[in-house]
C-alpha cells in the first residue's frame, strides 16, 4: 500500500550516493561544509530560528554553509533527507518514527530534541468549548485524514478508556479543518496548537476563548520536533552532524533572547510577513514548547530514553505497527552539545 513515507529503491540508493559524493570532496581549512537543511513547515514564525542562524552566520562559525528551506511539513522533510535531497533537516518526532517503522534503513537519526513539548491539542472555541478528553462525548470532532495528531488520536482515547465510537469523528482536508470549526459546523479540531490557534486568532477569535486539550497532559508526554540527519552523512562525517547540532542550539537559545532579529531574518525571505503574528507564535513556540521548565533546568535538547521510549509505544499503538523501531532506530544520542552550551539562561 502506497503511504506517505513510501521510498522507492532507486531514490533512497541515488540519496546515498549523492550524500556520499558531497562528503567526498577534498576538505580544505578554509571551506565550509556545504548542506542543504530542511525545516519542518514554511517560512514563518515557528522555524524563524533557523534562518536567523543562517542570517546571523552561525552555521559558518561552525563550518557550515547551509541553504535553509521551508517545507510542506514533517513529513515532506523527512522524506527530503531520507533521500538524501538535504542532508538534513527538521521534523516532528512521531512523524520520524512512523517513517523509521516503514523504512528502518532509510530513516534519518534524530541527533537532538528541539521541541520539549509535543504541540498536539484538542482544541475548541467558547462558549461552546470543551475542556476534557471525557467531554468529547456526543460532540463532534473534526480530525485529519495522515496528520500526526490524528492518528495518534486513537490510541490517546485508548489510553484514557474513552470509546471513539460515543464521539463524531469527521476526517477532512486539514486546509479545511480550522474553517470548520470556525463556521461551527465540528465542536473541535485536533491539531497542532501554533498553527491552528494562530489560524483562529487571525481570523478573530480571541486567544482567551480558545480552550486546548493537550496530549501531553493526557498521558501522551512526548517531545515534538527534532534535528534529523541522513543516515549516509551521519555515517560519513559524524564531526559535520556534532557541529550542525552546535549551530542549532546556539541558533535556537539566541532566537529565545532576541526573537525580534530572529522574526527579521524570517523577513529577510519572506518580505510579506506579517511580523506582528510571526513573532506572536515564535515566542508561543518558545516559551510553551521548546523552552519549557524541563528544558531549563536541564537544557536545551535534553532527552529523557525512557520517556521516548513510553511514547514510541503509544504511536506504535496509533499507527498499528506490527514490530516497531526501538529508541535508539529513532534517536542518537551522541551529538548533544555539553551542557554548558546548552544552558538557556
Amino acid at each position: 500500500m502506497t503511504t506517505p513515507f513510501t521510498t522507492t529503491r532507486r531514490t533512497l540508493l541515488g540519496g546515498a550516493a549523492a550524500a556520499g559524493a558531497l562528503l567526498a570532496r577534498p576538505a580544505l581549512a578554509q571551506r565550509k561544509d556545504a548542506v542543504r537543511f530542511s525545516c519542518d513547515f514554511r517560512i514563518y514564525g515557528g522555524t524563524a530560528p533557523f534562518f536567523y542562524g543562517a542570517s546571523k552566520g552561525i552555521f559558518r562559525e561552525y563550518g557550515i554553509d547551509a541553504q535553509v528551506d521551508g517545507s510542506g511539513g514533517s513529513g515532506d522533510s523527512v522524506t527530503r533527507v531520507a533521500s538524501g535531497a538535504y542532508e538534513f533537516g527538521c521534523a516532528d518526532t512521531s512523524t520520524l518514527v512512523e517513517f523509521t517503522y516503514r523504512n528502518p534503513v532509510a530513516a534519518p537519526k534524530s541527533i537532538l530534541p528541539i521541541y520539549d513539548r509535543f504541540a498536539a491539542a484538542i482544541m475548541s472555541i467558547e462558549p461552546n468549548a470543551i475542556t476534557s478528553l471525557a467531554g468529547l462525548s456526543g460532540r463532534t470532532l473534526g480530525t485529519g485524514a495522515s496528520d500526526a495528531p490524528s492518528r495518534i488520536l486513537p490510541a490517546l482515547l485508548r489510553l484514557n478508556h474513552i470509546d471513539p465510537a460515543t464521539i463524531n469523528i469527521q476526517t477532512v482536508d486539514v486546509k479545511l479543518r480550522d474553517s470548520l470549526l470556525l463556521q461551527r459546523r465540528v465542536d473541535a479540531v485536533v491539531g497542532f496548537d501554533y498553527t491552528t490557534l494562530f489560524n483562529l486568532v487571525g481570523s478573530g477569535v480571541k486567544m482567551e476563548d480558545t480552550r486546548q486539550i493537550y496530549f501531553t497532559e493526557s498521558g501522551f508526554d512526548f517531545i515534538g520536533q527534532g534535528l534529523i540527519v541522513n543516515p549516509a552523512v551521519l555515517q560519513a562525517s559524524p564531526d559535520l552532524a556534532k557541529r550542525m547540532a552546535q549551530a542549532v542550539t546556539r541558533s535556537w537559545i539566541e532566537s529565545y533572547k532576541d526573537p525580534e532579529a530572529a522574526i527579521a531574518a524570517v523577513a529577510e525571505r519572506e518580505p510579506l510577513t506579517d511580523r506582528a503574528v510571526e513573532l506572536a507564535r515564535l515566542r508561543w513556540v518558545l516559551d510553551r514548547l521548546v523552552m519549557t521548565p524541563n528544558a531549563k533546568a536541564n537544557g536545551f535538547g535534553t532527552m529523557n530514553m525512557d520517556r521516548l521510549r513510553h511514547g514510541v509505544a503509544i504511536i506504535a499503538d496509533g499507527f498499528q505497527m506490527t514490530s516497531p523501531p526501538t529508541a535508539e532506530q529513532v534517536f542518537d544520542g551522541r551529538f548533544i552539545p555539553d551542557a554548558s552550551m546548552r544552558h538557556i539562561g
